[in-house]
């Protein structure tokens, strides 16, 4: 699901009117919706069959996979975040963390209030006992209430997006999924990066792609649960993390 999602996402986004119009906060909403109705159609759901590998996804010939999506939009004035599910988006202005997205469960307020009015319930902070997010793509099972629209079904595919502006602070944002997030905070996180990659001080683009994807791999290692018995999970889920250097020179 995830991979269909990152060889599709791209691609659908600048057909739309609203990008090519700049209007880029509906063009991402509009997005997260089309993949979902994508993954739905004959064709889609035909594409993920190829793909899926043999654990338990496919029942009756349709997926039932689902994934987060996190991501961004840079312009040379903004950087526009749009998030559905649990996965976490962190900016870092001077050093200090500003989320740029909420991390979706079903015991939040609004998203619990969503999913009531859908039909479905919260039970041990799941949808229905079972899933724990609120906000996904795919998950088609949680997606069949014929009287609601796409965006107010027990699980949503629609995005938050927040809009950040690019100043002389604006260094890099830090885009990861749940499993780095239970381990660390927004601001341990980016204070790791700061320290491992930057060395405390942050010079945009002096940075080669190995130091990159080396202290990457450092964020990851020091997540992973050193003893799988004492750590109660935390430390042992999946984990991916991409770092986006901002040139915080919008004029060049």
């Amino acid at each position: 699901m995830a991979l269909w999602v990152k060889d599709n996402f791209r691609k659908e986004l600048v057909k739309l009117q609203s990008y090519k119009s700049k209007c880029y906060k509906e063009a991402l909403e509009e997005c997260f919706l089309k993949m979902d109705e994508l993954m739905a159609s004959p064709e889609g759901q035909q594409k993920l069959q190829q793909m899926q590998t043999a654990d338990g996804a496919m029942e009756d010939g349709k997926s039932y996979a689902g994934c987060t999506a996190t991501v961004v939009l840079v312009t040379r004035t903004e950087i526009i975040c749009a998030n559905s599910g649990d996965s976490r988006t962190v900016l870092s202005r001077a050093g200090r963390a500003k989320d740029m997205s909420e991390d979706h469960k079903p015991d939040n307020p609004a998203e619990k209030a969503r999913i009531t009015r859908s039909g479905g319930f919260v039970e041990d902070g799941r949808v229905n006992g079972m899933l724990a997010l609120s906000r996904a793509l795919g998950d088609f099972e949680y997606k069949n209430n014929k009287m609601m629209n796409a965006k107010d079904q027990a699980v949503s595919a629609f995005p938050d997006v927040r809009i950040e502006p690019i100043d002389s602070a604006t260094q890099y944002v830090l885009l990861a999924c749940d499993g780095i997030w239970d381990v660390k905070t927004s601001q341990e996180a980016i204070s790791f990066m700061m320290e491992k990659l930057y060395k405390g001080n942050f010079a945009p683009r002096q940075k080669t792609m190995k130091d990159m994807e080396k202290s990457m791999e450092l964020l990851l290692d020091d997540c992973c649960a050193s003893d799988l018995a004492s750590s109660q999970g935390l430390g042992c889920d999946n984990m991916t993390a991409i770092i986006v250097e901002i040139n915080n020179k919008p004029n060049e």
